[in-house]
């Protein structure tokens, strides 16, 4: 099964997922000036000329670009000099890159760029996002229907909510009746975000970081998070990332008739631990700390270490046909007081560390 993975401007990265081409679905990436239009916070500036240097050795991949933004400042749905030059940029990169199509997760942007009549409306494919959460064949089916009213090319692949990675009922109910009505669009799977199963924090968290993102209030969404949000939970009970929906490399191959790619994520990580996840996706086995190729959760791995082949190749099975009623159930806690060893901290003297 074949991959897709995040693209950031670094040649050495560029140079790695060139060589490995022919297990490369696809590669994704944010436009790097101008307002922040994807999912993410804007960690710091680009050259602007390395993104299309290092896009460049990606020719022949297939890249979508991210626009996936919960939302945006208001006054850009209705700025047609914003709108215009956003899908100018693109544009711009065509002959750089293969460009498929973008990735959205906001229907009043789409609407808004659609509204321009850019002659690339009709070019593009218009993917729902991850956080679009897909988790049943209705939801896909509306917003098919909603893509196809503007203009936009209907999306070869949908990517489905992570909830599903774990209840193979609902996960083959919702492929076959997509497959069935829309043949030609390929089934993803989201394989290492690692947050928690139903994150209760999450839209708000994507509200958080789009309202920083457009500049009107100051970037706190880390903090928060930590603080308040998943990663204080995972902090104060770190079995429960055990409940996280994630796909170990070696259990790819419980998949492989439900879905036509996986999906890995990690982009604001760096180009060492993006080499490390595609890697271990590549060879569907992974020797060390499960942590360590885990997106929002990878944070704790600086205080444990979960032995992944400590696991188990009952992993998948065992959580997969679990109650999911996690007051009455032990199974995640005994799998992590197993796989888990928590971290020495050892202070060194003052005079080693001059």
């Amino acid at each position: 099964m074949k991959l897709s993975v995040p693209f950031i401007p670094d040649i050495t990265y560029a140079e790695f997922l060139a060589e490995n081409r022919s297990n490369l679905a696809s590669v994704y990436f944010a436009l790097f000036s101008g307002p922040v239009l994807d999912a993410r916070v804007r960690c710091k500036a680009v050259d602007p000329l390395l993104p299309a240097k290092t896009l460049g050795r990606l020719s022949k991949i297939n890249a979508y670009c991210l626009l996936n933004s919960r939302f945006v400042h208001p006054n850009l749905y209705l700025d047609d000099l914003f709108l215009r030059q956003t899908l100018d940029s693109l544009e711009k990169l065509f002959p750089t890159i293969c460009i498929q199509g973008i990735v959205f997760s906001d229907l009043y942007l789409l609407q808004s760029l659609a509204g321009t009549g850019h002659d690339l409306i009709t070019k593009l494919e218009a993917v729902p996002g991850i956080n679009m959460m897909i988790d049943n064949a209705q939801k896909a089916f509306f917003l098919l229907e909603a893509i196809e009213r503007t203009g936009f090319r209907l999306p070869g692949k949908l990517i489905l909510d992570r909830s599903l990675n774990r209840d193979f009922h609902a996960l083959e109910k919702t492929v076959t009746s997509i497959r069935q009505a829309y043949p030609h669009i390929g089934i993803e799977l989201m394989a290492n975000e690692g947050c928690l199963l139903h994150c209760p924090f999450k839209l708000t968290h994507d509200a958080q970081i789009s309202l920083s993102n457009t500049g009107l209030v100051q970037e706190q969404t880390h903090r928060i998070t930590r603080t308040l949000g998943c990663h204080n939970t995972f902090y104060h009970h770190p079995h429960l990332f055990l409940r996280s929906p994630f796909i170990r490399p070696e259990d790819m191959a419980a998949y492989a008739g439900l879905a036509d790619t996986i999906k890995l994520s990690g982009r604001t990580l760096g180009a060492n631990f993006l080499r490390k996840v595609i890697a271990a996706y590549t060879r569907q086995s992974f020797d060390g700390n499960l942590l360590e190729i885990m997106d929002t959760t990878r944070f704790l791995a600086d205080s444990y270490c979960i032995d992944n082949k400590k696991l188990g190749p009952d992993f998948l099975n065992t959580l997969a046909n679990c109650t999911k009623f996690c007051k009455e159930c032990r199974i995640c806690n005994d799998l992590f007081m197993n796989a888990a060893k928590k971290h020495t901290i050892i202070l060194q003297p003052y005079k080693d560390m001059q």
